[in-house]
């Protein structure tokens, strides 16, 4: 049914529940997994620039390896095969969108909140941000 599912983490715990998810359902059904994590420079750029901007994408950067790396790895133990990128875009939920489709997948498995705060409450959540553009069937997990 499923051939290749896109894991998109920011670290947080709810996307660690969502990478198990995604992973039990890639031994079901022998999928592959394309993990993705997506540094947005957009929300600090309007702040502050030069230095500090270079401090804030090199920390971004860090904290997503991170979080792919502890899916990859997760994902390895368990035997399902993976692949990973860190998007550098603005709007989160377009750039998982915009990889889902270009890389063939066709189910995404997320958490239903991450790391966004405030923003998530101003602006509404990345999740369900997904739900809205997603054109592959979306799973969300809590």
């Amino acid at each position: 049914m499923f051939k290749k599912i896109l894991v998109p983490t920011d670290g947080s715990e709810t996307a660690q529940r969502a990478a198990q998810a995604a992973i039990d359902l890639a031994l079901r059904y022998q999928a592959e997994l394309a993990l993705v994590s997506v540094v947005d420079p957009m929300p600090f750029v309007s702040f502050a620039g030069g230095e500090a901007l270079s401090y804030y994408l090199e920390a971004a950067q860090e904290a997503s390896t991170q979080g792919l790396a502890w899916v990859e790895d997760l994902a390895a133990k368990s035997g399902v095969s993976t692949t990973r990128q860190v998007l550098r875009e603005h709007g989160p939920a377009q750039a998982i969108c915009s990889f889902a489709q270009s890389a063939g997948c066709d189910l995404i498995v997320m958490g239903s909140h991450g790391r966004r705060g405030m923003d998530a409450v101003i602006l509404g959540s990345v999740a369900q941000k997904v739900l809205t553009l997603a054109q592959v069937p979306v799973l969300i997990v809590k």
